[in-house]
This record gives structure tokens, C-alpha cells and sequence, in this order.
């Protein structure tokens, strides 16, 4: 018997003119209410193709290939006056950061500040040839993508400055994000437009699961609303960073938009398929 996301998967190949092959998502928007009922509609999701690597196409190639800047003379730095950071950058006066291409865009550079002993990481979103752009500096032991302390230069140590190394491969798009927003999804779009940013609808990390020897995984987030809202759209990403966007390979329109109360909760979940 063909399940409810088998069918939606399905009918939506049958709709396309263009069949999406071997990675396609859905998702599934569950709503609570104060009443205790809930509905729910899988939708299979548009995979954005914009130029660079925002898009699914050049994202998962980088991902998956290591992509054309895994490996460069300035890839690591240690503790030196050249070296400098601030809440959003890196700076290296002495490097010379790819930027062919897009750069580094997508990657990670993990940062360490000696004088107050601050680890974090940050998802770069541009460069130049001596500057890292990046969302913002996480902790490295959240689960959900918490902000970390920004490294510092000089302070509680006798040991000062900040040492950092750029990772080959691409950032996790595993950040969910919704809008109110009804215009239709584009292939060509590289944000979500008028995504919400209200602290009950910050763009959040979704749970991942998987199944061994399977061709999905799932990431899975409840909302909980705190004003009167309609969803209209959702998206993932892969950087926290509203303004400094990140990838976001994958986006849906809501087949029924829900509108929820304050105290209702919406549980999103994407079902990526990789064959």
C-alpha cells in the first residue's frame, strides 16, 4: 500500500515538466492547537538551480566533491598580529583566500582566541583575499546552533591572539526557516522572502534522523507561536544568519496554509531523498 509521501512524491513527479532526478525533498507541516487537533499535508519541495553554489545543484556537488577550494597555503593561520577578528569577519592580512568561483563560500572556519580560551566556528557567506565573511561565530558544543563567545585579541592571558583553519567541504544545510509570504516558489531564489525572525520563529536546527541503508533523511522542528500568523512557505538552510543568508537548496509552498494562535505549535519536517 503506497504511503502518504509516496503518493505526494508521485503526484508531484507527474506534474513537473522537468522530472527532478536522484534528490528531491517533501515536507510535511503538522499544526497543534489549543484544541488538540492537528492536520497535516505532505508537499514535495522545489530544489533551487540559482548560479554559484545558493542552489542545490552546485551546494551538493561541493558537498559531496570537497569542492574547488578545499586545500590553499593560508588554509590555517597561527597566532600572529596579521590575524585579527571581529563579531562577523577574520581578517588575515597575510593570506590569500580563494575567490574564484564564489570562494569559500559555504565552508567552515573554526576560530580560537587564546587570551579568553573561545572556541567557535563560523559558516562562511563571502571573502575576499584576506577577509572571511561569516553568519556569526557558534559554540561548538550547542546542538542547536547557539552563538559562541567572539575570540578576543588580548585579555585574561599572557598568551594573546587568534589562530583559525578553514575546513574542506561544505557547511550542513540542516536550518529551518518559514515565511507568511504567498508568492510561489522559484527556482532562481536565493532567500526566503519576508522570512520571520521573531524569536518564536528564528530560523532553528532541525533534529536529524536516518535510517541505515536508506535513500532519505529527516530533519524535524516545532514551532510555537506566539501571535496569530499564516505559514505560507518553508525553506532550509545553511547558515542561522537571516542577513547573511547561506545556502538554502530547498524550498516548498504550503499545499494548506495554517494559521495558528498564539500557543499553537507547527511541526515542520523535510524529508530529503538522495537515490
Amino acid at each position: 500500500m503506497m504511503t502518504a509521501v509516496q503518493q505526494a512524491i508521485r503526484d508531484a513527479n507527474r506534474n513537473t515538466s522537468r522530472r527532478e532526478a536522484d534528490t528531491y525533498s517533501c515536507f510535511l507541516a503538522t499544526v497543534y492547537t489549543k484544541r488538540g487537533t492537528k492536520r497535516g499535508a505532505w508537499r514535495h519541495n522545489l530544489t533551487t538551480d540559482t548560479a554559484g553554489k545558493t542552489g542545490r545543484r552546485d551546494w551538493q556537488a561541493n558537498a559531496m566533491g570537497l569542492g574547488p577550494s578545499f586545500a590553499f597555503a593560508t588554509a590555517s593561520g597561527a597566532a600572529n598580529a596579521a590575524i585579527t577578528i571581529s563579531a562577523t569577519t577574520l581578517t588575515n592580512t597575510a593570506a590569500a583566500f580563494p575567490t574564484a568561483g564564489q570562494g569559500l563560500f559555504g565552508q567552515v572556519v573554526c576560530a580560537y582566541g587564546l587570551a579568553n580560551n573561545s572556541f567557535v566556528y563560523g559558516v562562511i557567506v563571502s571573502n575576499t583575499a584576506t577577509v572571511l565573511t561569516v553568519d556569526q561565530w557558534y559554540s561548538v558544543t550547542s546542538t542547536s546552533g547557539a552563538a559562541g563567545t567572539t575570540p578576543t585579541t588580548s585579555g585574561g592571558s599572557s598568551t594573546t591572539g587568534i589562530a583559525y583553519i578553514v575546513l574542506p567541504g561544505q557547511a550542513p544545510v540542516s536550518w529551518l526557516g518559514v515565511t507568511q509570504n504567498a508568492v510561489a516558489p522559484a527556482a532562481t531564489d536565493t532567500t526566503l522572502t519576508a522570512e520571520l525572525t521573531t524569536s518564536d520563529w528564528v530560523r532553528s536546527v532541525g533534529t536529524w534522523s536516518h535510517t541505515t541503508n536508506t535513500t532519505t533523511y529527516q530533519h524535524v522542528h516545532t514551532f510555537t507561536s506566539t501571535t496569530t500568523v499564516t505559514i505560507n512557505k518553508e525553506a532550509e538552510f545553511g547558515a542561522v544568519n537571516t542577513t547573511a543568508g547561506g545556502a538554502m537548496p530547498f524550498e516548498s509552498a504550503e499545499p494548506n496554509p495554517p494559521t495558528l494562535v498564539s500557543g499553537d505549535t507547527l511541526q515542520q519536517t523535510c524529508t530529503i531523498t538522495i537515490n
